[in-house]
């Protein structure tokens, strides 16, 4: 890992007192004029900064003021872990914190950082009654794994747990139950929601059983663990439409029943690509929110009692190169961040994607003579617990892991087409698709080492009438991958389902007018909401970016948005 482009990310602007601006949310919501509107990218190469009250306001304090769920440093206030995009190989999972005298962003080192690109970080709060909070990390295999943390680092697991891949979204949320230790939240992709209660333990058994507390959840694209926003002991709950619409749940210290009914308390969110549980900001005994613009600014929202807050209070910039905050409401993107190109003089180019949807320029860390002449290039993503995509080179001599160098088994002398979306079969471990000449589609089931897969299994025919399939990661938003085909002019999603036997539902018709591009490729989750977009080159070689909505049909997918020209100089694109 090169220390100094670790360093280079971060500074946290001087803490100025802001006065709380007055009015509510409400239903007029967030918006400003400057915020909506395509992605865009800030000016500028200064890494991100925070401004935030070094105090709150004289009389505000709460009678109860609300714990620290991310107290890193014990002066007791939350602090910002966050996770920086990077190139293929590396991370920057970094740490802002509060009683830091030199306002810097700092490396926050987890266990097998260099090994695991997680899928998540959870803040799990202070579970054992330490002097430390806890963190929870979850795994592209399906781990949820228990660390202590210690300033800027963490030490091992002390507990870890399997099969938390059924899960979308799982949620750090305080003490919902009002016994004085923090609890889990955990939703389905069927939208069925669970709650964990922690039991104290760090080692043996630090959650208990699962208890079904709701349904209906899926029609969220952001759950948010807020820890207490009004004070009362009793940690609450924001949860986002795709729409943007903003709902209140207040929690009622129950542990069958820890929600009063949703109260709508604002519109218009959908302008963020991240809406984050920031725990108590100013001071006042109340948690509050932060959100972040598709610019990479970032606005904070600080609560004034029962699902209000004031009106919003720019306290940020230059947030567009991060990709993950712990306390975020996204769904974990199960996909890639990056577009890779094979350009006419057959040399390998990665292109990092950021956060406002654009990409980074493009660097090649391989000879002019890596890739294989005439070879067809898939991208794969979450074949191993590394988590960053795999590249792969299909000759008429066989498959090969061009990222590890390994010839992967099977007759694959037929295919013409593979395709890496991910996790397909609902077990944590990546899979890859292949079409072969008669149009058939071959499920190949992977094992977590990217090299190895089982023995085809039969999707089904008929295949052959797309000329493009595509996938890396989740579109809907449901937390499973899904594939994206094009036959003629119509362009379809098919959703996954987690089913070996049947991996995809019925098609649905997200589009048309797409034979009017030459190149098609899905780049995984390029503006930072944690669902996958797509991106298409048109003959002129100009390059548009199609952003993941969450919602259905034609509504899938923004109408196209131009990112640059040029692009021609790719004879692939994936």
């Amino acid at each position: 890992m090169n220390t100094q482009r670790r360093k280079r990310f971060g500074r946290l602007a001087a803490c100025t007192a802001l006065a709380l601006t007055a009015g509510l949310v409400g239903s007029a919501g967030p918006a400003l004029a400057e915020d909506r509107g395509s992605p865009r990218s800030a000016t500028g190469s200064v890494g991100p900064t925070l401004d935030l009250p070094g105090s709150a306001p004289a009389g505000s304090y709460a009678a109860r003021p609300a714990k620290p769920r991310m107290d890193f440093d014990a002066d007791g206030i939350s602090d910002r872990v966050f996770r920086q995009l990077a190139r293929v190989g590396e991370q920057y999972t970094q740490v802002l914190l509060s009683g830091s005298k030199s306002g810097s962003a700092e490396s926050f080192l987890l266990h097998n950082d260099y090994k695991e690109w997680y899928k998540d970080l959870v803040p799990a709060g202070n579970l054992a009654g330490s002097a430390a909070p806890e963190l929870l990390t979850l795994s592209y295999d399906g781990r949820l794994s228990l660390l202590q943390t210690n300033g800027r680092m963490t030490t091992a697991p002390t507990w870890s747990g399997k099969g938390w891949q059924v899960y979308n979204r799982v949620v750090g949320t305080g003490d919902l139950t009002k016994d004085g230790k923090p609890d889990l939240l955990a939703r389905t992709p069927s939208g069925e929601l669970f709650l964990y209660r922690g039991t104290g333990s760090i080692t043996t058994q630090p959650f208990a059983p699962r208890v079904k507390v709701g349904g209906g959840w899926s029609i969220y694209d952001q759950v948010v663990g807020s820890n207490d926003l009004d004070a009362d002991g009793v940690a609450d709950l924001i949860a986002r439409t795709p729409k943007g619409d903003l709902y209140f749940y207040k929690g009622t210290g129950s542990a069958t029943a820890p929600f009063k009914p949703a109260v709508r308390v604002g519109t218009g969110w959908q302008i963020y690509n991240q809406v984050i549980g920031a725990d108590d900001l100013n001071g006042d005994g109340r948690a509050d929110l932060m959100a972040r613009a598709f610019s990479g600014s970032m606005y904070c929202y600080y609560s004034t009692g029962p699902g209000k807050f004031a009106a919003r209070t720019s306290c940020g910039a230059g947030w567009q190169d991060t990709e993950l905050f712990l306390g975020s409401g996204i769904t974990p993107s199960y996909g890639k961040h990056e577009l890779v190109g094979i350009d006419r003089t057959n040399r390998f180019w990665f292109l990092t994607a950021r956060a406002n949807g654009t990409f980074t320029e493009p660097f090649s860390p391989y000879p002019a003579d890596f890739w294989p002449a005439g070879a067809k290039l898939t991208s794969a993503t979450g074949l191993d617990v590394s988590g960053y995509p795999r590249s792969f080179a299909l000759t008429a001599s066989g498959l090969v892991n061009k990222t590890t160098g390994t010839p992967i088994g099977g007759n694959w002398s037929k295919t013409n087409l593979v395709v890496g979306p991910g996790d397909l079969t609902g077990d944590g471990m990546g899979d890859l698709l292949s079409r072969d000449s008669t149009g058939t589609l071959w499920l190949h089931a992977g094992n977590g080492t990217a090299n190895v897969f089982a023995t085809p299994v039969k999707v089904g025919t008929g295949w052959g009438r797309y000329t493009a399939l595509v996938g890396s990661g989740d579109v809907s938003g449901d937390g499973r991958p899904d594939l994206v085909g094009r036959s003629g002019d119509s362009l379809y999603l098919f959703p996954g389902t987690g089913s070996t036997a049947a991996p995809f539902g019925a098609r649905v018709l997200v589009g048309t007018g797409w034979s009017a591009y030459t190149a098609l490729a899905a780049p995984g989750d390029i503006n930072g909401d944690g669902r996958t977009d797509l991106v298409a080159r048109d003959a002129a070689g100009t390059l548009y970016r199609f952003t993941a909505t969450g919602l259905t049909g034609t509504a899938a997918f923004t109408a196209r948005a131009k990112i640059s020209t040029g692009w021609n100089g790719y004879t692939q694109l994936h």
